[in-house]
């Protein structure tokens, strides 16, 4: 029940994130999503994820999305290209991935800044971190108050109000360079977002 309520919550949304994500990826990119809830997302976006030849390993804490996600994906044409485990970001060790990808994830980590000093140990040299996700562009009682109940009443972990200087005062902090940052969607004082990172002492991309 609780991986239904996720997917009608959040799949429409998140399988736009997906979208743009995957379509800034090289071909035969090698991805680590962490957080990959019940695979829907991913699913929606099938036919891209196979035309780029794309690998990916999706990682979850919920053992609830993972069952959903393995008996979906299992069944699916993308059943060669995904694998899904249930396992912790801070424990997990499968490297080097050219990218990875936090889709609404990253604000539910206990531990962001040590997450994200983890996750530049699993990168290629040319390696990418990707984030999307709703950034609250000025200061809401309210909504810092509504999280915390809606997870009371669906089980579901909806992570913390996250605000835009504090995300990028993050990366700062783990040695990141935010490389974009654009504006997907914008809903009153709610902004939904790309980010793309890499190491800082790393010289940019060009192309």
């Amino acid at each position: 029940m609780r991986s239904l309520i996720y997917d009608t919550l959040i799949l429409r949304l998140t399988a736009r994130w997906y979208a743009e994500v995957l379509n800034r990826l090289p071909d035969e990119a090698k991805l680590l999503d962490v957080g990959i809830g019940t695979g829907g997302a991913l699913l929606a976006n099938a036919e891209a994820a196979k035309r780029k030849g794309l690998r990916i390993t999706g990682i979850d804490i919920d053992a609830d999305y993972v069952a959903r996600a393995r008996k979906r994906l299992r069944d699916s044409s993308l059943a060669e290209h995904v694998s899904v485990r249930l396992e912790s970001l801070y424990d997990h060790e499968d490297a080097p991935y050219d990218a990875v990808y936090f889709s609404a994830s990253f604000m539910l980590l206990p531990e962001p800044e040590r997450a994200l000093r983890h996750c530049r140990t699993l990168l290629k040299p040319d390696g990418r971190l990707f984030f999307t996700q709703t950034f609250q562009q000025r200061p809401s009682r309210g909504m810092e108050r509504l999280k915390p109940m809606l997870k009371r009443l669906t089980s579901i972990d909806f992570g913390r109000v996250t605000y835009e200087e504090a995300f990028k005062s993050q990366l700062d902090a783990a040695g990141l360079a935010l490389e974009e940052f654009t504006l997907l969607s914008q809903h009153g004082g709610r902004a939904s977002c790309l980010a793309v990172a890499q190491p800082r002492d790393r010289p940019f991309r060009t192309d």
